[in-house]
């Protein structure tokens, strides 16, 4: 089964900006939410990420999104046991879990005295492009030992104006010779849009998956997202 989800978070508060090297301010986005349990004093955060790195095939394939990890922030402020609970993929999952890591924070207090706490951090990843549509997450179902594909080629259509609001899921095969095919929407909506998303992926290269050094097909699921959704994205900390 394939994954085709987009989580958006609201949070309140002042968000603070990190940009990338060569990227424009507001490519990512923090912001605290305070929230805990009776009688604990959440963590706070001191250092918030360097420079998390915005993959170059994430940004051949317009891909912006929120990754949202489960971490634990020990007595001393030191953020362990990093999972991500809401993957983008092309890399960014990584980059983000990376970025995490380097945070530092006050920790939790409980009668005066610092304790581990569980909390949750999205770090929303944000581009601008010329297009209605962008990728909004991309999961390759590789088996064991299998190195997923890696985008080399896309083509998304200039901005219309359209502004409804719609995910797509696009079910596909990429083929040993990297190419898209089997493509499929797994919940049609609006037949036009879900047509142009079949078409968009449609025009994609891959460099194929392998297998013992062997090219292999690779069944993938990827999301796209159309109209102001594209826009939507900001990233919190909050207890879970």
């Amino acid at each position: 089964m394939g994954r085709c989800a987009l989580i958006f978070f609201l949070c309140a508060g002042t968000a603070g900006a990190q940009s990338f090297p060569g990227q424009p301010a507001k490519s990512l986005f923090f912001c605290q939410q305070a929230a805990a349990a009776a009688g604990v004093v959440p963590p706070v955060a001191l250092i918030e990420c360097g420079r998390p790195e915005y993959t170059d095939e994430a940004r051949l394939a317009h891909l912006a999104g929120i990754v949202t990890m489960s971490l634990t922030i020990d007595d001393e402020g030191m953020p362990s046991e990093i999972h991500v609970a809401n993957p983008l993929g092309l890399g960014l999952d990584e980059s983000a879990v990376n970025c995490v890591r380097q945070s530092r924070y006050s920790p939790a207090q409980k009668d005066g005295k610092p304790v581990p706490l569980k909390i949750d951090v999205s770090l929303a990843f944000q581009e601008r492009w010329d297009s209605d549509w962008h990728l909004g997450a991309a999961v390759f179902q590789t088996s064991e030992g299998t190195i997923r594909p890696v985008v080399v080629r896309t083509k998304y259509p200039g901005a219309t104006g359209d502004h409804r609001n719609l995910t797509v899921c696009v079910h596909l095969i990429v083929g040993k010779d990297g190419a898209p095919r089997n493509l499929r929407v797994s919940s049609p909506q609006d037949a036009r849009l879900d047509r142009e998303a079949v078409a968009i992926i449609g025009t994609w290269h891959f460099r194929p998956g392998t297998k013992d050094s062997q090219p292999v097909e690779v069944p993938a699921v990827l999301t796209l997202v159309h109209g102001a959704a594209a826009r939507s994205l900001a990233s919190s900390h909050r207890l879970p």
